[in-house]
C-alpha cells in the first residue's frame, strides 16, 4: 500500500514527526519535491535531528530511501546528513537517487544572495530557486552527470561562463572553477554513486510488488508554486499532483493521502496572513511550540487555524486523512479562534484567492471555541481534555476529513492513531 504525507499550511506543519512514525513500517520512503531549504524535526531514539533533503526511511536498517526526479540536491547537506544518520543507527542508510534530480551547486546560493530573492521573498539562502530555474532554463547539472565526470565539468564550465557574463563583478563567481567543483562534487557524492539510476523504475517495481510505499513531501500546499500564495512561494510542486510528475509515474495508485495541519498555522518570511495573531499571542505560542525554522532559525509566524485555507488545501490534494499536530500547544489559550471565511470588498466569501495582493486584503471571519487546561496525554483521543476532543471533531466536521493521527508533542510516542 503506498501512503503520501502532504501539507497542508505554508510548511512547518510537523510532516518530519509523521512521517517518521510511519516509516517505521515502510519499506520504501521517496522524498518527491523540494531541496535543503526543507526542514523536517524527527527524534529517533530520543536524539532530535532536523533533516533537510535525506528520506526518514534512513532512520531504520531495511528500508530503501529514495530521492525523486522532482528534488533538487545539495551533495554536501546530504553527505553531512548521512554521516550523522549513519553513526546514530550504527549502518549506513540504503540511498537511491534519481539520475534526473538537479543538484545545487555552491553558484546558487550565491546567484540567489545577489538578486536580492532572500530579501523580497524570505527565501531560505539554499540556492533553491536558482536551481529549479537552471533546470527550467535546461542549463542545470543533474545527479546522473556525476557518473560521466568529464561531461559534468563541462556542464559546470558553460554554466559558470554564462554567470560571470551576467555578474562580472562577483568576485565570487568570479573565483570558482569548474575542475575544482568537479572534484568536490564527486568526493561528496561517492557513497551515492552506486545508487544513482532510474528512480522511477525502483519506484514502480515496489508499488507493483506490494511493498509499503511512503511518500515524502516538503513544504506546503500554500507553498505551491502553482497553487500557493504567488508570488510568495517555494519552487516546486508540493502538492500530490506535483507526485506523480516527480517520480515519473503517471496517476500512482496511492490509497492514503495524509494531510497535515497544526492546531494553528504558522508562516516563515514574507507574503499574507490573514489569520496573524496579535504579538503577545504569537510570541506565547511561539515560545511554547518552538516556532523557529528548522533550516534557518527564523521565528516563525503564528496564527489562528484557517479553514478557507485547509479546505482548498485539502481540494488539491486529494487529502482523505488528516493528521493534527501541535494540540498541546494550545494547551492554556482561554478561547481558541478559528476563520471559517474572508471578507473582500464588503463580501464573505469562502474561497481561497490565490493571488496574494488578493489575499492580503482579506479580512478573517472567526468562530470562538472553548480552550482548555492540561492533561496532554494518553493513547486514545478520549484520554484528552474534552474542549480538546471537542475541537478536534469540530475540524473533522467542518473540512468534512477525518483526523486519524492526533500529535501532542515532539516524540513518537505523543502520538494518537485512530482507525477510519
Amino acid at each position: 500500500m503506498a501512503t503520501a504525507i502532504l501539507g497542508l499550511q505554508w510548511g512547518d506543519e510537523g510532516k518530519g514527526k509523521i512521517t517518521h512514525v510511519l516509516a517505521k513500517e515502510a519499506d520504501m520512503v521517496v522524498r518527491f519535491n523540494g531541496g535543503a531549504n526543507a526542514g523536517h524535526t524527527v527524534i529517533d531514539r530520543g536524539v532530535k535531528f532536523g533533516t533537510h533533503l535525506i528520506p526518514a526511511g534512513a532512520f531504520f536498517p531495511g528500508t530503501v530511501s529514495v530521492l525523486a526526479g522532482g528534488m533538487v540536491i545539495d551533495l554536501a547537506v546530504l553527505r553531512e546528513e548521512l554521516d550523522q544518520i549513519s553513526a546514530h543507527v550504527k549502518t549506513p542508510p540504503q540511498i537511491v537517487i534519481a539520475e534526473n534530480a538537479h543538484l545545487t551547486l555552491p553558484y546558487h546560493r550565491v546567484v540567489e544572495e545577489l538578486e536580492g530573492a532572500a530579501k523580497h521573498f524570505g527565501t531560505t539562502r539554499r540556492g533553491i530557486a536558482p536551481t529549479y530555474r537552471d533546470r527550467a532554463a535546461k542549463v542545470g547539472v543533474r545527479a546522473g552527470d556525476l557518473l560521466r565526470p568529464s561531461h559534468l565539468e563541462a556542464q559546470v564550465e558553460r554554466r559558470l561562463d554564462q554567470l560571470r557574463g551576467l555578474w562580472p563583478k562577483s568576485e565570487e563567481i568570479g573565483g570558482m572553477n569548474a575542475g575544482d567543483l568537479r572534484r568536490e562534487l564527486l568526493e561528496l557524492a561517492e557513497p551515492f554513486l552506486e545508487g544513482i539510476c532510474d528512480a522511477s523504475e525502483a519506484i514502480e517495481r515496489a508499488l507493483a510488488d506490494g511493498m509499503e510505499v511512503l511518500f515524502e513531501g516538503a513544504q506546503g500546499a500554500l507553498l505551491d508554486v502553482d497553487h500557493g500564495t504567488y508570488p510568495y512561494v517555494t519552487s516546486s510542486s508540493t502538492t500530490f499532483a506535483g507526485l506523480g510528475n516527480s517520480i515519473g509515474i503517471p496517476s500512482p495508485d496511492v490509497s492514503r493521502r495524509i494531510g497535515v495541519m497544526k492546531a494553528y498555522t504558522t508562516r516563515v518570511g514574507e507574503g499574507p496572513f490573514p489569520t496573524e495573531m496579535a504579538d503577545d499571542l504569537a510570541e506565547s505560542i511561539r515560545t511554547i511550540g518552538g516556532e523557529f525554522g528548522v533550516t534557518t532559525g527564523r521565528p516563525r509566524r503564528c496564527g489562528w487555524l484557517d479553514l478557507v485555507a485547509m479546505r482548498h488545501a485539502i481540494r488539491i490534494n486529494g487529502a482523505n486523512e488528516i493528521a493534527l499536530t501541535k494540540l498541546d500547544v494550545l494547551d492554556g489559550v482561554e478561547e481558541i479562534r478559528v476563520c471559517r471565511a474572508y471578507v473582500l470588498d464588503g463580501d464573505e466569501i469562502a474561497r481561497f484567492p490565490l493571488s496574494a495582493d488578493v489575499l492580503d486584503a482579506c479580512e478573517p471571519v472567526y468562530e470562538t471555541l472553548p480552550g482548555w487546561e492540561g492533561g496532554m496525554e494518553g493513547a486514545r483521543l478520549e484520554d484528552l481534555p474534552q474542549e480538546a476532543i471537542e475541537y478536534v471533531r469540530w475540524i473533522e466536521a467542518e473540512l468534512g476529513v477525518p483526523v486519524t493521527i492526533v500529535s501532542y508533542g515532539p516524540k513518537p510516542e505523543e502520538t494518537i492513531h485512530r482507525a477510519l
